[in-house]
């Protein structure tokens, strides 16, 4: 029996009666009772799903019901030996009984894995930052298939919103309630560029926070990442400044999300504009956004510097979150 430790790639059927609970779960419990330290990857991704009228995102597993898992073959073999719904698959391509994974191979699966499960098809009027001319579809709500431009209203709460729909000899107004909608086409020539980056900010300092503590983001705050991506990640933005601080928040969601080939391309801008920043706050932001997406604990240290030099008497709603989000 091999006592190295390998990657297996496993089934993963569990019986109806626990079949809601995860394969990463199910390994998290039996570390906890044997005392072992077996690792597991189990991706899964968002989908709408309606049941009963009411639709909603659901996770679903992204290779349907294969999982790896991380550990030597003895232990592996104690897992799918208890019926948790665990088995081998057996491998008939080399030498070795079964199948298994090189570390490489499954590092570069985690981060497309991760970009899949953060790909939010809908989103709830909550979750994004729209802008007038906007084109978007209702997906649940009033009227489900609408199409039109979104029109801003001050007076509106979350969940309505104002849609104009052009006809043939005229436009109508939709003052109506949404529950989840499309972007179907992003406004041309959107003039509040500024305003986009100072309400998006709040949104990448929450997920950051919750990427230290956790490792991942939910799909909640993954979805203003990915629209934010989608709207300005082929902005081209003539101010500096704006638009270093453009691409520093690229950089951020990309990597939240796990795009890395976006990431990169963020990255790249952001170094030759990175001289444009002059602002202590909006260096101690860099800072921290890049400390905590490189895990880099000496760019948090300069951070934590550059805010306490800087500190005013009354601080502002997002200097008080990035000074929040620094103490962790």
């Amino acid at each position: 029996m091999s006592s190295s430790v390998r990657w297996y790639i496993l089934n993963y059927i569990p019986a109806a009666a626990v079949r809601r609970e995860s394969a990463d779960k199910v390994v998290e419990r039996f570390n906890r009772l044997t005392d072992s330290s077996l690792d597991s990857f189990a991706p899964r991704f968002v989908k709408m799903v309606e049941r009963d009228g009411k639709i909603a995102r659901t996770e679903s597993p992204l290779l349907y019901h294969y999982v790896f898992v991380r550990g030597t073959e003895e232990t592996v073999k104690r897992l799918c030996a208890l019926q948790n719904g665990f088995s081998f698959i057996l491998s008939h391509s080399d030498d070795y009984r079964y199948l298994t994974a090189g570390n490489a191979a499954v590092e570069s699966f985690r981060i497309i894995a991760r970009y899949y499960s953060n790909t939010i098809p809908c989103f709830s009027t909550s979750e994004v930052d729209l802008e007038e001319g906007d084109v978007v579809e209702v997906v649940k709500g009033d009227f489900p298939g609408l199409k039109g431009r979104y029109i801003p209203n001050k007076r509106s709460k979350s969940g309505r919103l104002m849609i104009r729909v052009s006809q043939d000899v005229a436009a109508c107004v939709y003052d109506i309630n949404v529950e989840y909608l499309r972007v179907l086409e992003f406004a041309k020539d959107g003039k509040r560029v500024y305003d986009q980056l100072e309400a998006f900010q709040q949104r990448l300092l929450d997920a950051l926070k919750t990427w230290r503590e956790k490792g991942e983001i939910t799909p909640r705050e993954a979805a203003p990442l990915n629209l934010f991506t989608l709207r300005f990640g082929s902005v081209k933005i003539s101010n500096p400044k704006i638009d270093a601080k453009m691409r520093l928040f690229l950089m951020g969601a990309y990597r939240l999300i796990g795009d890395c080939e976006g990431y990169d391309k963020a990255r790249n801008r952001y170094e030759r504009l990175e001289r444009d920043i002059t602002n202590p706050w909006t260096k101690a932001l860099a800072l921290y956004i890049r400390g905590a997406i490189e895990d880099a604990p000496a760019l948090l240290d300069d951070a934590r510097a550059l805010v306490a030099a800087n500190a005013p008497a009354r601080p502002s709603k997002t200097q008080l979150q990035l000074q929040s989000n620094l103490e962790c």
